[in-house]
C-alpha cells in the first residue's frame, strides 16, 4: 500500500505523537509498505532517520508554540500548507490517509474536507472538559469522514467521543523494541533514577528533584529540556549525585533506560498513555510512576504508582525501587524483569504496525 501519515506536530523533536508517527513510519516501511508522512518543519534528527529509510517527507509549514493540555504543541497554523499536504498526497497517490490528533491544528484540515483517500483518525490526547461540548457540531462531520476510529488509551478514548460520532477503538501506542535491544547501556553509577522527559510543571520533573533531595548516593540523571529547565537547574544545579544531561539523541534515550536502575515519570495528569513506562520495562528497569489512568493502563501491575504532585511518597517509592534494584527482589528480582519485559513485548511498533494495516485494508474496502 502507499501510505499517508499526518502529524500536526513537529518532527523536530522526537517523542509524544510526532514520535509514534515517526514509529508507525518504520515499522510499515519494514512491512513492505510505501510510506510518506506530513508535519510541520520535518528537519532534525527523527526527520533525516526517516528520509535515510525511503520515507518521504511533506513540509505542513512553519511552526508556532500553542499552549494544550498543560503543554506546548509545535504545530503549523497555516491554512495553505494544510491544502500543500493533501495535493502532496494526492501526487504520492496513496491508497489511505492516518490522521493523528485529527483536530489539532492544521496538518489535516484539508483532508478532513475533502479526503484525498479513505481516512483512518488516531485521538492521542487524555482530559477534557466542558469547552469540548463546543466542538459538537463537528462530530458528524468527523464520524462520516473517518473510515476508522481509534484511541491509544482509554483516556483518550473518552476525549473522543466530544469530538466524533464514529465508533471508536481502543489501541494502544507502540515501543521500539529493536532500538531497545540493540541500544548499548550508558555507563551510569549505580544505584541511579533516570528522568526523561519536556521539562514542563505537567512532567513533574520538580517533583522529583524535591523527592531526591534525600537519596543521598542515589544518582539522579534528567534528560530532554524545556521551560523550567534554567528555572530548576539553578534551584537543583549538577552534582556529583545530579546530572542534566540535556537534549538527548534516541540512542542516548534508549542508553538511559537501559543504563537507570530506575525510570520515574512524575507527570502530574494530562498523560493519555505511559509509553516511557513501557520503555522502561522492555529495558529491563523498574519503573516509579504517578497514578494516572494512562499510566496504570501502561504499567498493568509492573510499576510502584504514587499520588501526582507528592514528593514524599514520591522519594519513598523511589527509595523502594532503589532498593529492590540493589538487592534483586521484588519488581528488581530476575523473574520480575522478565515477565516486565514479556508485557512491554506486546507493546511493540511492528505489533501495532500489524493491527493499522488490517484497518488500512478494511478503510479501503
Amino acid at each position: 500500500m502507499r501510505i499517508g501519515l499526518v502529524s500536526p506536530y513537529s518532527l523536530a523533536q522526537f517523542g509524544g505523537v510526532q514520535g509514534q508517527v515517526a514509529g508507525l513510519a518504520e515499522a510499515l516501511t519494514r512491512r513492505g509498505h510505501l510510506v510518506v508522512v506530513a508535519a510541520p518543519e520535518p528537519t532534525g534528527g527523527a526527520a533525516q532517520r526517516l528520509m535515510d529509510q525511503g520515507i518521504q517527507l511533506i513540509d505542513a509549514g512553519a511552526t508556532i508554540g500553542i499552549r494544550a493540555n498543560g503543554s506546548v504543541a509545535p504545530v503549523s497554523l497555516d491554512l495553505r500548507a494544510s491544502v500543500a499536504v493533501r495535493r502532496a498526497l494526492v501526487r504520492f497517490g496513496v491508497d489511505v490517509v492516518h490522521l493523528h490528533e485529527p483536530l489539532a491544528p492544521s496538518a489535516g484540515y484539508a483532508c478532513i474536507l475533502n479526503p484525498p483517500a479513505p481516512l483512518v483518525g488516531t485521538f492521542h490526547r487524555a482530559g477534557g472538559g466542558a469547552k469540548f461540548h463546543l466542538l459538537a457540531p463537528i462530530r458528524p462531520l468527523l464520524g462520516a469522514r473517518l473510515k476508522r476510529s481509534y484511541a491509544v488509551s482509554n483516556a483518550a478514548f473518552e476525549f473522543s467521543r466530544f469530538v466524533t460520532t464514529a465508533k471508536v477503538e481502543v489501541v494502544f501506542n507502540g515501543v521500539d523494541l529493536q532500538a531497545v535491544e540493540t541500544s548499548a547501556p550508558l555507563p551510569l553509577a549505580h544505584p541511579s533514577i533516570g528522568f526523561i522527559g519536556r521539562h514542563e510543571k505537567r512532567k513533574g520533573l520538580a517533583v522529583l528533584l524535591e523527592a531526591h533531595r534525600e537519596l543521598e548516593d542515589v544518582t539522579l540523571v534528567i534528560a530532554g529540556e524545556g521551560p523550567e529547565t534554567e528555572r530548576l537547574m539553578l534551584e537543583y544545579p549538577p552534582s556529583p549525585t545530579r546530572r542534566w544531561l540535556g537534549r538527548v539523541s534516541e540512542e542516548e534515550k534508549y542508553g538511559l533506560l537501559l543504563g537507570a536502575d530506575v525510570i520515574c515519570a512524575p507527570s502530574l495528569g494530562g498523560e493519555s498513555f505511559g509509553v516511557v513506562i513501557i520503555e522502561a520495562l522492555a529495558a529491563r528497569s523498574i519503573a516509579v510512576a504517578s497514578d494516572l489512568p494512562g499510566y496504570g493502563e501502561a504499567a498493568n501491575g509492573h510499576a510502584l504508582l504514587v499520588a501526582p504532585g507528592d514528593p514524599l511518597a514520591l522519594r519513598a517509592a523511589l527509595q523502594s525501587g532503589v532498593t529492590m534494584a540493589t538487592r534483586g527482589e521484588g519488581l528488581g528480582s530476575p523473574a520480575s524483569l522478565e515477565a516486565s519485559a514479556l508485557h512491554a513485548a506486546s507493546w511493540s511498533l511492528d505489533a501495532l504496525a500489524a493491527r493499522y494495516e488490517a484497518a488500512y485494508l478494511e478503510a479501503i474496502g
